[in-house]
């Protein structure tokens, strides 16, 4: 399946348009197909999926899936950046999940975590896991322990250097 072509340092209006040339179309996709796109990984996979069915592809722009949370600290454009870079680095590994036992080890480590949230207000945030959110990069934790290509941000109390989920952590996830 074709990776999404997101820059994660463009504008929401940008990154409307390159959605919209992504999947073929003449004009951009709008802001809440967008949102839409980067909360719920089924809904960007059936867009790309629905690209060659006109009919299809139409039906599911005309109905992005809309919900509201409560607000949170992360900015529109701080979740949209972050979950652009998850979506292009989830496509990179053929949209690739976690197994059930790292799948729960995972969200057993979210879930004793001090940074965990409930929901924010942002479409970008929409989950209905009992997971929540992680406070420090606005993820929606039920999405973040599945794919395979994200990590966890939070260091590990008692051993520096090593994330939540007990993988070594990068220069970048120590700069968040």
């Amino acid at each position: 399946m074709t990776s999404l072509p997101l820059d994660p340092s463009q504008s929401e209006s940008q990154l409307c348009a390159e959605l919209g040339q992504a999947l073929g179309l003449p004009e951009p996709v709008s802001a809440t197909v967008l949102q839409a796109a980067l909360a719920s990984d089924s809904y960007a996979r059936s867009l790309l999926a629905s690209r060659r069915t006109p009919q299809m592809l139409q039906m599911l722009l005309a109905s992005p899936p809309r919900r509201t949370q409560p607000k949170d600290r992360h900015s529109t454009v701080e979740l949209l950046q972050r979950g652009s870079q998850a979506l292009l680095g989830w496509a990179k590994t053929g949209f690739s999940t976690t197994d059930p036992v790292e799948r729960e080890a995972r969200s057993q480590a979210c879930l004793q975590c001090p940074h965990r949230r409930a929901p924010g207000a942002s479409l970008l945030q929409a989950t209905r896991s009992e997971l929540g959110v992680c406070g420090l990069c606005g993820c929606p934790l039920s999405r973040k322990v599945s794919m395979l290509s994200e990590t966890c941000p939070g260091e590990l109390p008692n051993d520096p250097g090593m994330n939540r989920w007990g993988q070594a952590m990068n220069v970048n996830e120590q700069l968040h």
